[in-house]
């Protein structure tokens, strides 16, 4: 797969396609996005990879998400994939503006 865009987490790392991180708005809703990048065949594969106590502890450090919504794995998924896109997106504006 071309254009791959990893995504460096605590605890795992995770790629995108360019047009998975284009996909994700910057600011507003984003729940259809992340569903539509969830049910990527290469999202799920990594993903059936990594526990969800992984996902637990990855997201546990956000401090966003109590115990009994961090048990529910696709939840979990849809989190990490809304914050590793938005990362990238944060990270390739912070190197655009500083050229």
């Amino acid at each position: 797969m071309a254009n791959k865009i990893y995504a460096s987490l605590n605890y795992f790392d995770l790629y995108f396609t360019r047009k998975d991180v284009d996909s994700m708005p910057l600011s507003g809703a984003c729940d259809g996005a992340v569903q539509a990048i969830a049910k990527k065949p290469y999202i799920v594969r990594q993903f059936n990879a990594i526990d969800n106590s992984k996902l637990i502890k990855e997201l546990t450090e956000y401090g966003a998400w109590d115990n009994v919504e961090l048990q529910d794995k696709q939840s979990n998924i849809e989190r990490i994939i809304w914050i590793a896109c938005s990362d990238i997106k944060e990270s390739e504006f912070l190197e655009c503006i500083s050229c």
